[in-house]
């Protein structure tokens, strides 16, 4: 191998070695996050009213309701602390939400129906967060 070769493939493992060490970093940081809904109801309301979904979850999570910034409803956090995926903590922060403030998890009147390959980008997306598009 010629040393340009040799320069390239070595600029080429470092390079991946770096990646890899700042993708561990991000997914252990993003473990530690909270994720978190803005409900446009009072604090006392939201603790009255906890949903079935987030209740369930509760012994699995750390939950917090508090104030949101500016007056503008509560904020509900919430991060893992036991076997729950993110995934599923996300989810049940949205169902709560619309539970809250609707009063029933609220659906798309009808699933995205573009014949092409953005529409199926569209229903595996909607899929993933919950939103019931099929494939």
């Amino acid at each position: 191998m010629r040393t340009a070769g040799k320069a390239f493939l070595a600029a080429g493992v470092a390079t991946t070695a770096v990646v890899v060490r700042r993708r561990r970093r991000d997914r252990d940081d993003q473990a530690q996050r909270w994720l978190a809904v803005t409900v446009d109801l009072a604090p006392e309301d939201v603790r009255a009213a906890l949903p079935d979904d987030l209740a369930r979850l509760r012994d699995q999570v750390g939950l917090r309701i508090q104030p949101a910034a500016g007056d503008k409803g509560t904020e509900l956090r919430a991060k893992p602390a036991g076997e729950v995926s993110r995934h599923d903590l996300r989810l049940a922060l949205r169902r709560a939400k619309s539970v809250l403030e609707a009063g029933e998890v609220v659906r798309p009147d009808t699933a995205p129906t573009h014949p092409g390959l953005a529409g199926r980008v569209l229903r595996l997306v909607t899929n993933r967060a919950g939103g019931g598009g099929r494939l």
